[in-house]
This record gives C-alpha cells, sequence and structure tokens, in this order.
C-alpha cells in the first residue's frame, strides 16, 4: 500500500496545509461549511458503472433517500419495462429477474418472492418515482452515495482481478519488494517513478504494515476501473519516522495489453493521523543546536505570516524549481490577502533526523484566524519536513494538517 513517504511527497490528493500554516485551521473549520453550501447547488446525479444515466426528471432526494423516474433507470439496467397507469404498477423483465410493484403496496415481487417495498415507489408531481438504490440493489448492483459530488454510484459486481492488484500490492510492502510494487504500476504512471523514489528512501529506514478495513469499485469499464479502499498503515519497525493513518484510497488502475490491471493513479482523502500523542513524545534524537535552528526556522515564519512579510516567509522554504517558486507565492500572497492570524506555537518535537541535513517535525498550535468577518479559533496540529541547503536549515513548502479541533 502506498507508505507515508509517498502521500508526504504529494503522490496523491492527501489533505495538506495550505502553504501557510496559519491557514490549517480554516482548511479544518470552515472547508466543511463551503462544501455544504456547494453540494446545495449541485444536481444529484446517477452514474452506473462510471456512465451517467439521463432521466425524463432530475432526480430528487426524499426523506434522505435518491428517487428517479423508474423508466430511464430501468432501461438503463437492462429492463424491458411496462406501467399500468390504472392499477400504478410497475413490470420490469430483464434476462436475469422480474420486478413487480404497485404504488401503495407493502411488498415487491421479484422473480417471484415477496421483498418489503418500503416505500421506495413513490409519485410525486403525477410523475412515477422509484428509490435508486432500491432498485440497483434488487438487480444486484452495488450503490454507494458520493456525497463530495452530490452523486449516487452503481456499479456491476465486484471483479476479483481488480481486488488482486491491491493484494498484491500488501504482499509487496510486507516483503518490501521494490520490483513486485513498481511492476504493479502502469508504464504511463505519472506517479510511477516518484512511487520508486519514494519507497527506496522509505524502506530502508522503516518497515510498515498495511491494513484493508473496506474495498469497493466505484466504476468498472474493461479498459478503466475506480477501486477505492479504507486502509490502515502501521509501522512495524526501523530507526526511521512514519505516522500511523487511516485514509480512504481511490485507485484508477487500468488494463494493460495482456488484460492484466496496473495502478495509474491513486488519490488520498478522509486522511486520519491515529497516533498524535505517541509521536509528540518520541523525539529523534538530534543535536540540540540543530534542534533550535529548526523552532528558530519556524518562529520566523510564524512571525513572517503574522506581519505579511512575504519576502521572509519565501525566505524560510526550500524550491527546486522557478516555477514552483512562483506558484507559491502567488498562493501565499493570496492567504495574506484573505485572512488576519494569530498563532502561538505550543509543542514542538523533531520526530526524526537523518543524513544531518533533513528532518522531519511536529508542532501544536492555537490559532486564530479572520476572514469573511468570521473568527475561528482552534488547537492545530501540524507536521512539515526541513532540510539543510548550503549549511541552512529551510521548509518544506508543503505542511501536513495532521488533526484541527475547534476552541470556544
Amino acid at each position: 500500500m502506498p507508505t507515508y513517504a509517498e502521500t508526504r511527497n504529494g503522490m496523491g490528493s492527501m489533505r495538506k496545509a495550505w502553504l501557510v500554516a496559519m491557514a490549517a485551521v480554516l482548511f479544518f473549520v470552515c472547508t466543511g461549511m463551503a462544501e455544504a453550501a456547494v453540494q446545495q447547488q449541485k444536481a444529484i446525479q446517477v452514474l452506473l458503472n462510471g456512465e451517467p444515466v439521463s432521466f425524463a426528471v432530475q432526480p430528487t432526494a426524499i426523506d434522505g433517500r435518491t428517487f428517479v423516474e423508474f423508466r430511464s433507470l430501468f432501461a438503463a439496467l437492462g429492463y424491458q419495462v411496462s406501467y399500468d397507469n390504472a392499477l400504478k404498477k410497475i413490470n420490469a423483465v430483464s434476462s436475469d429477474r422480474t420486478i413487480e410493484m404497485a404504488v401503495g403496496a407493502d411488498i415487491a415481487l421479484v422473480d417471484g418472492k415477496s421483498v418489503p417495498i418500503d416505500n421506495q415507489l413513490r409519485i410525486v408531481n403525477n410523475r412515477t418515482l422509484v428509490g435508486v438504490r432500491f432498485i440497483a440493489t434488487l438487480s444486484g448492483k452495488d450503490v454507494k452515495w458520493d456525497a463530495a459530488a452530490n452523486t449516487v454510484v452503481i456499479v456491476d459486481n465486484e471483479p476479483t482481478a481488480v481486488f488482486a492488484v491491491v493484494d498484491k500490492l500488501a504482499a509487496a510492502e510486507v516483503k518490501q519488494s521494490l520490483r513486485d510494487t513498481v511492476a504493479l504500476f502502469t508504464g504511463d504512471s505519472p506517479i510511477r517513478s516518484s512511487i520508486e523514489e519514494s519507497l527506496a528512501e522509505q524502506w530502508d529506514r522503516v518497515q510498515t504494515k498495511t491494513t484493508i478495513l473496506n474495498r469497493k469499485i466505484v466504476s468498472y469499464s474493461a479498459q478503466e476501473a475506480v477501486l477505492e479502499t479504507v486502509e490502515k498503515n502501521e509501522k512495524t519497525g526501523g530507526e526511521g519516522f512514519s505516522p500511523d493513518y487511516q485514509a480512504t484510497f481511490d485507485y484508477t488502475l487500468r488494463a494493460d495489453t495482456n488484460g492484466d490491471w496496473r495502478i495509474y493513479s491513486f488519490s488520498v482523502s478522509n486522511y486520519l493521523f491515529t497516533n498524535i500523542p505517541e509521536l509528540l513524545n518520541q523525539p529523534a534524537d538530534i543535536p540540540k543546536e540543530e534542534e533550535k535552528a529548526l523552532r528558530d526556522l519556524l518562529d520566523k515564519q510564524m512571525k513572517a505570516a503574522l506581519d505579511e512579510d512575504i519576502d521572509a516567509y519565501m525566505n524560510t522554504m526550500y524550491f527546486d524549481d522557478e516555477a514552483t517558486k512562483k506558484l507559491a507565492r502567488e498562493q501565499v500572497q493570496k492567504t495574506f490577502q484573505a485572512i488576519d492570524n494569530n498563532t502561538a506555537i505550543g509543542k514542538f518535537v523533531v520526530v526524526d533526523y537523518y543524513g544531518s541535513n533533513k528532518a522531519t517535525f511536529i508542532f501544536e498550535a492555537t490559532t486564530e484566524v479572520k476572514a469573511a468577518g468570521q473568527t475561528v479559533k482552534a488547537r492545530i496540529y501540524m507536521m512539515n519536513a526541513a532540510e539543510k541547503r548550503d549549511g541552512q536549515w529551510l521548509l518544506d513548502p508543503h505542511a501536513l494538517a495532521m488533526a484541527s479541533e475547534p476552541l470556544e
């Protein structure tokens, strides 16, 4: 499975703080409200094996369930359907099953067997609507609700060959086989080389184990599939740093010329560090003067953020190319213009120090951010890496927001 090093280096869309660490509190506390507002504006969609289903009327939410116009849904699922307008009764027949159901009835008949209907057939504005999850499930499909996209996702029964890819990935992690891991990625994968580089460094110092807590197919076709997993990753050995975490991964898989599935890319969401208290009590063996230099650097960055001194802020970070530096500067400047903050750093712990020129630290802070007429207070836990370049410590521009809790 993807290790901390892979997500830390940006292989997926792992939850990251903004370039300005003080903005992390807004990310955690305010993002939910913003997403909720956007979601209210989104129309409900239905995807069947990755393809949108068109309906005569817009899908609608009733009592927390999604209802759709019945003819289009049954047709998309492969049924021949007839409707008795006088009896308000549907008769749907496919190569696999027959479904009979009527408005107001307590049961539906599926291949002649009674199934509780649970008010899943309704008349709304003179239209006959059915519960999309109810009908799709009766039809042997897997159904999930994608809240972020306001979308009902329906897929065929899950092919075991797709699941085999993540099983092989887990086995390669246990063996720490770089060759076996890289072989599971497509030749044109945009992250293949980065995965190889990250793992070579990670496995030299750390051993980890991934447990799959849940997995399902989000979409599937003969050429491409999206597999969603919930994974728990734990450090099992080594002197290096790797926090325990649980996260949701979305793997985009593609079939090669032999029909074998390979990973093209992946993204990460719902990222949760599960051992923050322990990490804060596991300091690395680092010379006092180096630890002080890192803390002084962080204080310098926080002061620059408070003063909105863009040049001083940028001088605390390293960049490998001018294009990235320019983009970062623009993002920081926009953040300065959008918010005011006051951040007080509490506990600061260097959790990894190696090669005398690389380090990782975690800090706890309380922060007050003012933006758009609102004031948000929170306790945040941040993680960042640093490198010594030309004898001077500089911060990775991508700090990770580990956790946040609102304060009164």
